[in-house]
C-alpha cells in the first residue's frame, strides 16, 4: 500500500510576513507572504522592532495550525522580538494600531507545530553540545516522543518509526509542537 508523505525541515524567518517597513500610521501592512509550509504545519508570528513599540498593537488575522480562524492581538516589540501566542499555519492580515518609532519586520520562528498528522521518520545533525528533540501534543501536553542528541558537531542520525508512525493528535483542531534544544538541523517526514 502506497501512502503520501511530505517533509519538513524546522527553520525560522525574520521577514517572511513583512519585510522591512516603517509605518507612517495606523492600518495593513503589505504582506510578502501568507503560508509558511505545507500541509498546514506552522510557527508562532514573530515581529521585531529596533525601537520601543510597546504601544503599538498588530492584529494577526488568520489560520491557526489545526485549522482555527483567529484574530490575536500582539503589543509591539521593545528593541526585541516578540511572539504570537498561537501557531499559524497561515497569515491572511497584519495590522498595526499606530505609526512606529523605527523599521520592523513581521516572520516566523519558535517551535514547529504539526497538525494531525503522523511523524513517519526523523533526520538530524547534532551541534557541538548536547541536545533534544521533543514533541509534545498541545491538548493534553502528552509527551509524544523525545530524543536526546549528542555533543557531536558532525554526527547525523536518521530515525524511522515502526508500522504507522506517531500520531500528532486525535482531532483536527489541536496540534503537536516540536521544540528543539542544541540541535544544528532537524527534518521530519510526516504523512
Amino acid at each position: 500500500m502506497q501512502y503520501d508523505v511530505w517533509s519538513v525541515k524546522i527553520k525560522s524567518s525574520a521577514n517572511f510576513y513583512v519585510t522591512s517597513v516603517t509605518p507612517s500610521g495606523a492600518g495593513a501592512l503589505t504582506l510578502a507572504n501568507t503560508t509558511p509550509g505545507i500541509n498546514g504545519y506552522g510557527y508562532k508570528v514573530s515581529i521585531t522592532g529596533t525601537g520601543n513599540e510597546t504601544a503599538k498593537n498588530f492584529t494577526i488575522v488568520g489560520t491557526t495550525v489545526g485549522g482555527v480562524v483567529v484574530t490575536e492581538v500582539v503589543a509591539g516589540p521593545n528593541n526585541n522580538t516578540v511572539y504570537s501566542t498561537n501557531y499559524f499555519a497561515s497569515v491572511t492580515s497584519i495590522t498595526v494600531s499606530a505609526a512606529t518609532a523605527a523599521a520592523i519586520t513581521v516572520g516566523y520562528g519558535g517551535d514547529l507545530a504539526l497538525p494531525m498528522t503522523r511523524i513517519k521518520g526523523l533526520y538530524y545533525l547534532a551541534s557541538g553540545s548536547a541536545g533534544t528533540i521533543i514533541v509534545t501534543r498541545a491538548s493534553d501536553s502528552m509527551l509524544l516522543l523525545e530524543i536526546d542528541t549528542p555533543a557531536a558537531a558532525t554526527q547525523v542520525n536518521s530515525l524511522y518509526m515502526a508500522a504507522e508512525g506517531i500520531r500528532t493528535t486525535y482531532k483536527t483542531n489541536d496540534l503537536a509542537t516540536v521544540a528543539v534544544t542544541n540541535v544544528t538541523a532537524t527534518t521530519l517526514i510526516c504523512g
